[in-house]
């Protein structure tokens, strides 16, 4: 009670001084709206590796890409060699590991990752990998082609369906029968992912197999293209560009960002919560058009906050 008349005594003796203080600073307050992550339907990570980002921006598919959707300038990968990137986009940490040791020691782990997230939230994941001997499989390498589990974290998990772990051949399927799930993770295998083979045969194969993706997403859904790391170089500065409606066309967001803030912009796109380092992590929001409306509705859907 006190606190309240001395407030009103302070207004009435400073009533001029407080009224235009609180006319010209209430509208900005009242009309400031922080930038969101838009709810999204489906998203497919593609995951490439060891290039830097001046090896495959000019790339002609990869380039279009990037004149079409949304990149960064200043997007780092997490560590070398390969596998603790793909532990951190997974799960928000390397879970200590620093090599490509396959199996793991240690393993399987029943921390926080994006499969078990999925499934305590009745959201559909799956995971495509080229070469992948069978659905499920465990071990390191295919007999036949060229997959390798040190780019399939998701193996390394207890507490997740091994059963979404499915040969990359199961995509066209699932596309074709309206099946796509809303997360998805695409891991090409060793000749297609730039690992073995130049950058210009990855973007050939990235001309055929992404196009289908961006358009199986629709308009409120995004396929995002990634590097695991970059040619060893200092820096492990990567290129990473998201495509599909939701995205600003050309846009290339100067943030400086990893695969900890890609997680967690994948997380409250999907209304996950975000694992380990990643929550520390302000999601992306530079790179989004604005509020999306549903086909037949004249109202935008609102984003989570």
């Amino acid at each position: 009670m006190t606190a309240n008349v001395s407030w009103i005594r302070f207004v009435w003796r400073c009533a001029g001084l407080s009224w235009l203080f609180l006319v010209t600073t209430a509208p900005a307050a009242m009309g400031a709206t922080a930038a969101k992550v838009p709810s999204l339907d489906h998203v497919i990570v593609v995951i490439m590796e060891n290039k830097n980002l001046e090896q495959v921006r000019t790339a002609p598919y990869i380039a279009s890409l990037v004149a079409n959707g949304a990149s960064f300038s200043a997007y780092y990968a997490i560590a070398h060699p390969s596998q603790p990137n793909y532990l951190a986009l997974w799960s928000g940490s390397t879970q200590g590991v620093t090599s490509n040791q396959c199996p793991l020691k240690g393993v399987p782990w029943s921390t926080e990752n994006l499969g078990h997230l999925c499934e305590t939230s009745g959201i559909a994941w799956r995971a495509y990998s080229e070469d992948l001997p069978v659905a499920g499989s465990a071990d390191c390498q295919s007999s036949v082609g060229d997959y390798a589990r040190k780019h399939a974290p998701w193996t390394n998990f207890d507490n997740l369906d091994h059963r979404n772990e499915r040969p990359y051949t199961d995509l066209a399927a699932d596309l074709s029968a309206g099946r796509l799930p809303s997360l998805a993770f695409v891991i090409p295998n060793n000749n297609h992912n730039t690992h073995n083979r130049r950058v210009p045969y990855g973007d050939a194969w990235l001309a055929k197999n992404l196009p289908p993706m961006i358009d199986a997403v629709g308009p409120r859904g995004i396929v995002v293209l990634t590097w695991d790391e970059n040619d060893n170089g200092p820096t492990n500065r990567i290129l990473t560009v998201v495509a599909g409606g939701p995205v600003k066309r050309g846009f290339v967001s100067a943030r400086e960002v990893n695969h900890f803030t890609l997680l967690r912009t994948i997380c409250e796109a999907l209304a996950l919560a975000p694992p380990a380092l990643s929550a520390r992590e302000a999601p992306i929001t530079d790179i989004w058009k604005g509020p999306m409306v549903s086909p037949g509705d004249s109202s935008p859907r609102s984003s989570r906050p």
